[in-house]
């Protein structure tokens, strides 16, 4: 069960988040089954797309809108579904962190649609999608301090920032280590994604994270922003 809820603080009508609770997480490396799996995976993305389309695509263009219209730039802050999937595009591997990480990491390439991992045992309070406070500090995973300017998205709970820019960067103080139990993996949705893309990029996630995560999965909780 969810132990909170979603709301949106932000006047962008259509916004999504879906969110999957993954508990009993035994956190590992991946095999190298799924290392031959994401091969193939990266061989179907290659067929499907190039680098050069995929500046045109309706996916990521619609985080690109969203990003200009909170004052960010999206050409210098990607959304994380664009860069993965450009990373791959360019005959890149991704990075080796964990199995659950990634598989997330090749489920956002593989969807376009951004994901966060958020530590559950680190949020405090419910889950807020609003604009960052001015001098507000983020600190993403991996250290590196960013002071907002008062206009960015972000996800927050009671206390903090948990994601910068609306899933470009996760927060180092809920970033998902080996001794997290419980974690809250969300998919980030844009005014023009559709639920029906949100609820198809829900199921391949899941697949993933049932053939390679050792877990216990819920299903998808679905929110939207209404006014």
């Amino acid at each position: 069960m969810l132990e909170s809820s979603l709301r949106f603080e932000v006047d962008r009508p259509g916004l999504r988040v879906s969110i999957l609770l993954l508990d009993e997480l035994n956190l590992g490396r991946s095999s190298r089954e799924f290392e031959e799996y994401e091969k193939v995976t990266f061989q179907e993305i290659r067929s499907s797309l190039t680098l050069e389309e995929a500046k045109d695509d309706p996916t990521f263009r619609s985080y690109r809108d969203l990003y200009w219209s909170f004052g960010m730039d999206p050409t210098k802050l990607r959304v994380s579904s664009e860069a993965l999937l450009r990373r791959v595009l360019k005959g890149m591997n991704l990075w080796r962190i964990s199995d659950l990480v990634d598989v997330a990491n090749l489920a956002s390439a593989y969807h376009k649609i951004p994901i966060g991992l958020v530590d559950d045992s680190k949020r405090v309070g419910d889950l807020v999608v609003r604009t960052a406070k001015k001098g507000e500090t983020f600190v993403r995973i991996g250290g590196e301090a960013i002071v907002c300017r008062g206009r960015e998205i972000v996800l927050a709970d009671d206390e903090k920032v948990i994601c910068f820019g609306y899933a470009t960067h996760d927060s180092e103080g809920t970033k998902v280590t080996k001794d997290s139990r419980r974690v809250l993996l969300l998919l980030y949705g844009a005014p023009e994604v559709s639920h029906e893309m949100m609820v198809d990029a829900c199921e391949t996630t899941a697949h993933m994270i049932d053939s390679w995560v050792d877990c216990r999965m819920s299903s998808p909780y679905h929110f939207v922003a209404s006014h």
